[in-house]
Parts: structure tokens; sequence; C-alpha cells
């Protein structure tokens, strides 16, 4: 029998692709990685001429490329699944006054023309027919860059008509040119004021247009078997929804993380980022720049912080401040007080003077200074991520006469450490600061037991157990050693509460004072054993904040629990006169309580969520660093934690009072010039409607000058 042929893999021609029996092979090439088995004497040719297109090594590893594990976000995007809407949004509807300014111009200036042509009656009368047509096509133009009611909107049509009237009536016998073309650019002048009020406004548009731009119109939320997502839209949300931001989107509505961390930017507007954490607040608008949270909704539609800068002179009704009180009465009786006065001109001098009045009356000038100031000022400060929680917090802003500043966190950085250790006992410095560092444990996340928690890490010192740890607020801890000896870690005054005597250290401790540092003492078993310097460095921009916080001008008074030395020692560096330590927390709360009662306007800058109950107390809060709490809706809620937006949003309020006021004073001495006049017979229509025309001019340009004055001395942080 002939043996069993052996089972051998056929092979590829390496130059043709052509399988090959390795047995039969009829050309065989040896290199130095393998043999190569040819099909035919041409393949063996081309093969050795580098026609190679199917040569590969024969044991050569080829490995396969490794598939991508796709990301998180990669996942929650692909699991996502769009909601469509309930209703599709209609289409932006055009108002059916879309052309009434082109025509009420149009109507002045034919008035203007055939007045200049006057030499016969017919010609008057066929240019106070323009007058009219004007003044009725402008009673009905709507006024969208300040809110009047109809009333208010119709006064100076009326006076106009009324202006036509009188000058037809002294024509009608002999007609006269410069009366009727006065009566032509009294018109035109009405007509005009519908452009000014839409193009000097357009400045204050654009920014609030800016900050509805960074308001997504989706929202994306786990279904309901937490598998997959939905994006529905953002009109949907309820406070207590949960909504998925991932990198690269913006957050829908204002709320808590409640899982995941990242890196955002600290407000819609900002230039700068900072890292994100469970428990920290989002504003609506921003965006998430590096990994991906949950964020528990808080506010949501009108009550979004951007929405409500936007539209926080819309909300006055809800403040009940002196200043919608004036609006309400100028828009509902205004006619009931002008109706009198022009029926006294028409008895005194003549239907002009009457129609003169109600011309030049500026009583959309007066609208104009209570409403665009705010407007602008709200706007200005939240793109600098400074939140005015209400117009009455605006107002009252304005007119801070004591601003109260908590040293820690707000002058300081609020990150203090360990700057010197002294040793006073014979207990081992090392253990001695290792069950300190544990007894602070008990006192959380507080500046001083962090920085002493922190020096106890670094020099790896194992914390032994305590017992009976408990935090004296405002002074220190005190608990009980394994070793069943008692510790005490604090101020000055809670040793000598415990009964222990401090006069040892008493020179090393004024040293520490002198040099801006905070003293720490540290008891074991009723025995002072060391002495801790802490620093707290001044914020960087802290200095400039109290100077600017002073040229308001307003008085600074800081406030703090540490030493009465150290915070002098810092408040002499900073600038500021007056200090209030050392206080207990209920202490701080007494005092601005005490500064409310000597009058004034009192404003309260701390940080967010620590200092609630001394910022509660003021008159103005000024927490720094939104936590989104109740305390944002009264006061000034700053983004960032820097005291400089602080004092800036107290300057931008201080400048929308003196804007409003200044327009105020241009309106009243207009409606003097304009009564006057009236009064003695030299104000003609067309002087008291170039009157009113300059006057809302000057009035609606203040939003335009405010927005600029705040980029030159507010500048955004980049």
């Amino acid at each position: 029998m002939l043996p069993e042929r052996p089972h051998v893999p056929s092979r590829r021609c390496p130059s043709c692709g052509q399988l090959v029996d390795p047995l039969r092979a009829p050309r065989v090439l040896w290199l130095e990685d393998g043999a190569r088995y040819l099909c035919s004497e041409a393949c063996r040719a081309r093969f050795l001429l580098g026609d190679r297109n199917f040569d590969s090594p024969v044991s050569t590893h080829v490995e396969e490329p490794r598939a991508e594990r796709p990301s998180i976000p990669d996942l929650v995007r692909g699991a996502t699944l769009v909601r469509p809407d309930d209703e599709e949004a209609d289409e932006e509807r055009v108002g059916a006054h879309r052309y009434d300014l082109w025509i009420a111009s149009g109507l002045s200036i034919l008035a203007i023309a055939v007045a200049a042509l006057a030499g016969r009656p017919e010609t008057a009368w066929l240019a106070g027919v323009f007058v009219v047509g004007s003044a009725l096509v402008n009673a009905r133009v709507p006024l969208r860059a300040v809110r009047v009611s109809r009333i208010v909107q119709v006064v100076a049509p009326v006076g106009l008509a009324l202006a036509a009237v009188s000058a037809l009536a002294t024509t009608s016998e002999r007609p006269s040119t410069w009366p009727m073309i006065g009566l032509g650019v009294a018109a035109l002048a009405v007509s005009i004021r519908g452009w000014v009020q839409a193009s000097i406004s357009s400045s204050v548009g654009r920014a609030a247009h800016e900050l509805l731009e960074t308001l997504p119109t989706r929202a994306r939320v786990p279904s309901p078997d937490r598998s997959t997502y939905e994006e529905v839209p953002v009109e949907q949300l309820q406070q207590g929804d949960l909504v998925v931001v991932l990198e690269g989107e913006l957050v829908p509505a204002d709320g808590v993380i409640e899982q995941g961390s990242g890196v955002a930017l600290r407000y819609p507007k900002a230039a700068l980022s900072r890292p994100y954490d469970e428990g920290d607040f989002l504003l609506a608008g921003t965006r998430v720049l590096d990994g991906a949270v949950t964020v528990r909704v808080r506010r949501t539609g009108q009550d979004r912080g951007i929405v409500r800068a936007i539209e926080l002179g819309r909300r006055r009704q809800l403040d009940g401040t002196a200043a919608f009180r004036l609006q309400w009465a100028v828009n509902q009786w205004s006619l009931a007080l002008l109706g009198p006065v022009a029926i006294g001109l028409l008895l005194w001098n003549g239907l002009g003077s009457a129609a003169a009045l109600l011309l030049g009356i500026p009583l959309i000038g007066v609208l104009a200074s209570l409403d665009v100031p705010v407007e602008a000022a709200a706007l200005a400060s939240a793109r600098r991520g400074m939140f005015f929680g209400s117009s009455r917090a605006l107002r009252d802003g304005g007119r801070v006469g004591t601003t109260a500043i908590l040293l820690r966190g707000a002058l300081t950085a609020g990150e203090p450490i360990v700057q010197q250790v002294h040793r006073l006992g014979a207990v081992d410095l090392g253990e001695l600061l290792a069950m300190a560092a544990a007894a602070e444990r008990v006192a959380a996340d507080h500046p001083i037991a962090r920085a002493i928690r922190h020096y106890a890490a670094q020099h790896r010192e194992a914390t032994p157990p305590v017992r009976r740890s408990s935090v004296h607020p405002g002074l220190g801890v005190t608990a009980v050693t394994h070793r069943g000896t008692a510790l005490v870690v604090g101020r000055r005054q809670l040793l000598l509460d415990q009964g222990i005597s401090v006069a040892t250290a008493d020179a090393d401790a004024a040293h520490i004072e002198n040099e801006g540092l905070t003293p720490i003492f540290v008891a074991l078993d009723g025995q002072l054993e060391a002495l801790l310097a802490i620093l707290d460095p001044t914020h960087v921009g802290a200095r400039d904040a109290v100077q600017r916080i002073s040229d308001l001008p307003c008085e600074v008074v800081i406030l703090s629990g540490d030493d009465r030395n150290t915070v002098e020692r810092i408040a002499a560096h900073l600038g500021a006169s007056q200090v209030k330590a050392p206080l207990l927390p209920a202490e701080r709360v007494a005092e601005v309580r005490a500064l409310r009662e000597t009058g004034g306007i009192i404003a309260t800058i701390g940080r967010g969520g620590e200092d609630d109950a001394v910022l509660a107390a003021a008159d103005v809060p000024v927490p720094l660093r939104l936590v989104g709490s109740a305390l944002e809706d009264r006061g000034i809620a700053i983004a960032s934690h820097d005291v400089r937006d602080a004092a800036g949003a107290l300057w931008i309020a201080r400048a929308a009072r003196r804007t409003t006021w200044r327009s105020l004073g241009v309106c009243a001495v207009a409606t003097l010039a304009l009564l006057l006049g009236t009064a003695v017979g030299w104000m003609t229509p067309m002087a008291a409607a170039l009157l009113g025309l300059a006057t809302e001019a000057w009035t609606l340009r203040a939003g335009s000058r405010l927005l600029r004055r705040v980029d030159l001395r507010v500048p955004m942080q980049q």
C-alpha cells in the first residue's frame, strides 16, 4: 500500500494571487522569511522584478485593529430619542403696523411740501388733511422701546390734530405759509419719535439678544426606564426634573449638579472656566467644556437667571417699588391731569397753546427714565456674572451708604494654610498636630479646619481616633483623645473659657497678629502645647474692590471673627478704616442689624451658603458664589468668588440710579419750559414737538450711554 499523502494547506502565488499546491508547485523560492510558491516561470520572473502584490511573510503576525470603545457622552447621544414638540412653533408674524412709520413720515413730508405752496385756502386745507392723517397713523404705531399705555401713546397725536385744527382756523380767511410749514414739521417730529425709539434702543436690544442666544431650546432628560434619553423642548421642563448635559452642550435650566463632574464656564458669557462637582449650582446657558453632569432643575422658564435679568423691568410690579408706582400713575392718570391744564390753556391763550402742551409734554421721556437705565444695568451686569434678584435690589443697591464685607472668603482667598508652628510644651509636635487634625474633622468644611487637616496630611501624620468632638462656632473645637485627655484647638477665647492659661504664648501670638496671621492655640490636658499661625492671603483684587466701594461714595466696614490686631493689619493694607472684630457668627448678624438701625441702606458681601445668616440681615445681600438660595432673589448674586465683581455690581447700580435721576431732571426742565412757554404764548406747536422729540431722544439714549460707561469702568474679565 502506498503511504497516505500528507495534508498541506494551499498557498497563494505572491505574484498573481492564484492558489498553489505546495507539493506540486513548479517553482519555489527560498527567502529569509520563508518559502514562496510560484505557479509558473512567468510569475517567478515578475516576482524577481518586484511585482509582489500578493506577497506576505509566512511567519508575520498581523494584528487586527482594536475596536475603540465609545465614550459615555457618545453612548448617551446614541441612546437619545428626539421627542417632537406638541405644537410646531408658528413663524414670527409680521405686525400689522409694519409700515405705519413710513406712511406717517410720508404724510408729514407731503404736508410740508403742500404748505410751502400755500396761497389759497384749498392748499392749506390739504396740508391740514395730511397732518391729521399723520396724527391718526402715529396714534396706532406701537411703542416697543418703553412700556406705555394707550393713553400716553395718543397724547402727542391728539395734540397734533388739535394743532392742525388751530392752524386751519387761523388761516381760513387769509392763508399763511409759515404756520402751515411749522405744522408739517411738528407732524414730522411726532413721526420721528417712533424711529428714534427703534434706533436708539437697539443697543439694549442687542445686549438682550446676545444673552438669549446662550439659552438652548432643547434639553436631554432620562426616560422612565433610565436606559435611554429623550430630547424635549425646554418649555416642557419643570422644577425637580433631571437633565443630562454632555461635553460641549449648554445647560437648559438653573439647577444643582446631582451626579457627575466636569469643567464649565463660570457663567453663560464668561471667558474663564472652573471645575464643577456634585452639589454645585449651574446657571442656564452655561457651557460644559469637559465631562458630563446630571442637573436637578431648580428654576426653569421665566424664572431662569438670564431671563430674569432680561425681564427685570417687567417684574417691577411684583417688587412694588416707588418707580413702579410712578410709572403706573403716569400711564393711568396722565390724561386726567393733563386735561384740566390743557383746558385752562385753551381758555387762556387759545387752542394752539393747548395743542403745544400735548405735543411737548415728555410723558414717554419720564417712562423711559424709569425703564431704560434699569434694563441696561441688568443686562450689563448679567453679561459679567452679576444678577440682580429684583428691580428693588437694583434700586436699593444704588442707594447703599454702608457696605459690610466679611473678611474670610470675601477679602481673603478663603483657603488658609498653616504658615508657622510654635512648640510650647513637651508633647511630641507631630502627634499633637495629628490629634488636632482628627478633632477638626467635626468642623467639616471650615477653612481653618481644612488648613490643619491638610498640614497634618502633608507631614504624613497618622490621625489617631478622638471622641466626643464638638464645635464651638467661631471659636474652635474640643475633643477627648484616645488616652482620655482633653484636647482644645481654637482661638484664645475658647481656651480661656475652658480655664486654660495662654500667658506663655502672648508674645508669640502678638507677633503673629502683627504679621496679619491668625493665631490658633492647641492645648492638651489643660496645658498649652502649641501655637499655629494661619495665613489666609488677601484676594488679589481686594484692595481695588475696597477702593471702588469707598469711591461710590460708600462707607466700608470689615466684619471678622479673627483677632482685632490681625484684622486691623489686613484692613490697613486694604485701605479700610472701620473694623468690627472679633465677632462670633451671631454677633456678626447683630452688627449688621445695628448698622441698619443707624439709617441708610446696608449691603453685605460674603460667601454664599456659608454666610447666609449674616447676608440675610442686610438690606442688599451680595453673596459671592451662586447656590440657588432664596436669598439671591432679593439681593445681588455674584457667580464668581471675586469681590471685585461685587464692587462692580454696586457701581453699576449706583450708575443706573444717577442715570435715572439725570433723565428725570431733563424731563422736569423740559416740562417747566413747556408750561412757561405755553402760559406766555410763545411756545408754538412746532417748538413744542421739537422739544418733546429732543427730550425723548435724550432719555432713550440713557441705556446706550450706561452700557458704554459700564464697558469702560467695569470691563469683562478675560
